[in-house]
C-alpha cells in the first residue's frame, strides 16, 4: 500500500481517529493516575535523581544489577520526566503505549497479508489494546509486547532471506524486548525459532543458525538476572485459582481468569450501578472472540487460497498460546513477577492477525467489525467513569501537598476501595507522585522492595519493608474483612521496626481498627484533613 495515497491517508486518518477516541478519557481529565504506573513513575524520578548525585535519593537508593529486564519503560519515563510534569507524563505513556500497540498490531497485517484486511486489523489492535495490563500501568510489559508484534512481522519476512544486517536488527530488538520485560522477550525468543523450523528446507540450517545467533546476545544478561532471582527465592509454579487438580469446577474457574481484557468487572457496566452475573454477556473477551469466529468463518468460505501453507505456523501458535494460557501457573512466586497466564493470552491472540481472509463475505466482515466497535465503546465507556472518578479522589488526594515539606518521609495508607468493579485501586499509588520533584521519601513503592525493577533500597530492613507494606495497603483496602487480626498484625510488628523511618501518615478514609494500631506512634489527632484524606504526624 502506497501511504501517501488517498487510500493510504484514510488509513491513517482512521488509525489517529480511533487513537483519539479510545484515549480521550486520559487527556479529558487533569488527574489521571493508575497504581502500578505510579510507581513505574516514581521510581523513574528516583533514577533520575540517582543520576544526578541526589544526596537525599543516593542515601537510600541504588541501581539495581543492568541484566534486570524490567526496566524499558523506566528509563523511557526518566528520559519524559526531563521535560514535562509527572502527570503529563502519565498521560504521554498511557497514549503513547497505546498507540504503538495499535500500530504495531497493523504492522503484523501488512507484513504478513498485505493491505487487505488492514482496518480490520488496526481494530483488533485497539479492542486489544485495552487490556488491564495496559490499564493497571504494566508499561515495560506493554512495550515489550509491541517489539513482540513488530519483530514478529519483520521476522516473517525476513527468515528466509537473513543476512549479517538483518540478524544485527533481530539481535537489537530482541536485546530491546528482553530489557522491557522478560515474559514478552520470552515468548517473542520461543515464537521467532518456531517460525524458523518452517523456512524452505533448502534454507532451514542457514536460518536456525541465524536465528540463534540473533538471539545469543541475550544469553549473558539472563543468566546474570536468573542467578539473582535464584538468590532472591524459590522459583515454583504456582495455581493461584485451583483448589483442586483432580476437580473440573476448580479447573473452569483456574481458565476463566485468564482474561487480560478486564478493565471493569464483568458483573456491572459502566455508568451503571447495579451488579448483576447477567452483564458478563457484554465482557470484551465474548465479544472479541465472536469476532474472531466470524473473521475465520469469512476465511474459511474463500473459495481459492494458495498461501494457506504459510499460515500453519501462526495458527499452531495461536492455539498453543490459549492452552497454555488456560492450564499453566500463574506465577513462579510473587518475588519472581505476577499475573503470567494473561500476558501470553494477549501475545498469543495477535497470531490470529496474519490468519483471516476477508474478500469472500462482505456481510461476516461487518459483522466482526461491529463486535470489535463494541468492544473499543465498551472500554472507552469504562474509562471514561474511572478516569472521571479518579479524577475527583486525585483533587482530594493532592490537596496534601502544601503541607507536606522538604526531607519530609510520608506512608500512604488507603483503607478503604471498591476492588471490585475496576482492575486498577489508583489510590493505592497516589502517595507516589508526592514524592516527585521534592526531596520526600514515599514509602509506597513496592518496586523498591523487589528484585525485578532497576532501581533498589541499599538496605535490606528498607527493602523488606517496601516489598510487604505496599502490598498490605492494597490488600486492606481490597478485603478487608478477610484475616483482618493477621493482616492486623502484621502491620503492628512491621511498624514496631519502622515507625520511625516515618515523619508523616497519610491515611485515606477511615477504620478504628487500624486507626488503633497507628495511635501507638502517631497522634491521634490529624494536623490536615480534607475530604477522605488525613494527616497525622509522628509522635
Amino acid at each position: 500500500m502506497n501511504f501517501f495515497s488517498s487510500s493510504g491517508f484514510r488509513l491513517i486518518l482512521f488509525y489517529l481517529i480511533l487513537v483519539a477516541f479510545a484515549c480521550s478519557p486520559v487527556w479529558a481529565v487533569e488527574y489521571f493516575i493508575n497504581n502500578d504506573g505510579s510507581a513505574h513513575l516514581n521510581s523513574a524520578y528516583l533514577m533520575l535523581e540517582l543520576l544526578k548525585g541526589n544526596p537525599s535519593v543516593t542515601e537510600i537508593y541504588a541501581f539495581n544489577s543492568i541484566s534486570v529486564p524490567n526496566s524499558g519503560g523506566h528509563w523511557l519515563l526518566v528520559l519524559l520526566l526531563n521535560f514535562f510534569s509527572p502527570f503529563l507524563v502519565t498521560k504521554i505513556i498511557v497514549t503513547l503505549t497505546f498507540a504503538v500497540f495499535v500500530a504495531a498490531v497493523g504492522w503484523l497485517r501488512w507484513q504478513t497479508a498485505g493491505s487487505e484486511g488492514l482496518k480490520t486489523s488496526l481494530l483488533i489492535g485497539a479492542a486489544m489494546g485495552f487490556n488491564f495490563l495496559w490499564f493497571v500501568g504494566f508499561y515495560n510489559f506493554i512495550i515489550g509486547a509491541c517489539l513482540f508484534v513488530l519483530t514478529i512481522g519483520l521476522y516473517y519476512v525476513w527468515r528466509e532471506k537473513l543476512n549479517s544486517w538483518r540478524v544485527i536488527i533481530l539481535a537489537l530488538l530482541l536485546l530491546l524486548s528482553y530489557f522491557s520485560h522478560i515474559v514478552s522477550f520470552a515468548i517473542l525468543a520461543g515464537s521467532v525459532l518456531f517460525l524458523a523450523f518452517f523456512a524452505p528446507k533448502s534454507n532451514l540450517k542457514k536460518t536456525l543458525a541465524l536465528t540463534v545467533l540473533a538471539i545469543l546476545p541475550v544469553v549473558p544478561f539472563f543468566l546474570n538476572y536468573r542467578a539473582l532471582g535464584i538468590a532472591s527465592g524459590s522459583f515454583s509454579p504456582v495455581w493461584r485459582n485451583l483448589e483442586s487438580p483432580f476437580s473440573i469446577a476448580s479447573w473452569l474457574l483456574q481458565i476463566r481468569t485468564a482474561d487480560p481484557f478486564i478493565i471493569i468487572s464483568r458483573k456491572t457496566l459502566p455508568f451503571v450501578e447495579a451488579d448483576s452475573n447477567l452483564f458478563a454477556i457484554f465482557a470484551p473477551l465474548l465479544w472479541l472472540g465472536a469476532a474472531f469466529f466470524l473473521l475465520t468463518a469469512a476465511t474459511w468460505r474463500k473459495s481459492e487460497d494458495h498461501n494457506w501453507k504459510n499460515r500453519i505456523p501462526f495458527v499452531i501458535l495461536l492455539v498453543g498460546s490459549i492452552l497454555t494460557a488456560m492450564f499453566a501457573p500463574d506465577d513462579f512466586g510473587l518475588a519472581n513477577g505476577s499475573i503470567l497466564r494473561e500476558r501470553i493470552l494477549l501475545c498469543g491472540l495477535i497470531f490470529f492477525v496474519p490468519l483471516f481472509r476477508l474478500e469472500a463475505s462482505g456481510l461476516l466482515k461487518r459483522l466482526a467489525q461491529g463486535c470489535l466497535v463494541f468492544v473499543i465503546v465498551f472500554q472507552t465507556a469504562a474509562l471514561w467513569e474511572f478516569s472521571l472518578q479518579t479524577n475527583r479522589e486525585a483533587q482530594d488526594y493532592y490537596s496534601v501537598s502544601a503541607e507536606l515539606t522538604g526531607q519530609d518521609s510520608i506512608f500512604p495508607v488507603v483503607l478503604s476501595g471498591d476492588s471490585h468493579r475496576f482492575h486498577s485501586l489508583p489510590t493505592t499509588g497516589m502517595g507516589n507522585y508526592l514524592g516527585i520533584g521534592r526531596n520526600i521519601t514515599v514509602w509506597n513503592n513496592y518496586e523498591i522492595g523487589h528484585r525485578l525493577f532497576p532501581i533498589v533500597a541499599k538496605n535490606e530492613a528498607d527493602r523488606k519493608f517496601m516489598f510487604d507494606f505496599p502490598s498490605a495497603a492494597v490488600n486492606l483496602s481490597n478485603n478487608f474483612q478477610e484475616s483482618l487480626d493477621e493482616k492486623l498484625s502484621k502491620l503492628d510488628s512491621a511498624l514496631a521496626a519502622n515507625h520511625g523511618k516515618i515523619k508523616i501518615l497519610l491515611l485515606w478514609d477511615s477504620n478504628p481498627a487500624v486507626e488503633a494500631v497507628f495511635a501507638k506512634w502517631f497522634e491521634t489527632e490529624p494536623f490536615y484533613s480534607h475530604g477522605r484524606v488525613r494527616l497525622f504526624r509522628h509522635k
